[in-house]
């Protein structure tokens, strides 16, 4: 990671060296460069974490009720209900979590 951030400093500093601009051109170039690699960070963060939502639709929909924690008759249903409704009200990546670590690590599916 340290190796990307200095390769795209340098590369942001020969742009400027090359295009001869003056220290507010080179400060927002600077700042580009910057955005575009937190965005970069930002974007693979949610990537996961989306794929990580798909895994735990995929495991309520597998699992049988009785493999969940403090499982009642409905628990899969309402487990499939929060990640949908979650889904479609853009807090999937916290119900991904959650379901992570109140479900899928507590109890590994049996296979």
């Amino acid at each position: 990671m340290k190796k990307l951030l200095l390769i795209l400093l340098i590369a942001a500093l020969l742009v400027i060296m090359v295009t001869g601009c003056t220290a507010e051109d080179a400060l927002g170039t600077g700042m580009i460069v910057f955005l575009f690699v937190c965005g970069g960070i930002i974007g693979i963060i949610f990537l996961l974490l989306f794929i990580l939502w798909i895994v735990a639709l995929v495991d309520v929909a597998k699992r049988d009720n009785d493999e969940f924690p403090n499982a009642t008759e409905n628990t899969k249903t309402i487990w499939l209900v929060v990640l949908i409704v979650t889904f479609l009200v853009n807090f999937w990546w916290i119900a991904a979590i959650v379901y992570y670590f109140m479900v899928m690590k507590k109890m590994p599916r049996k296979k």
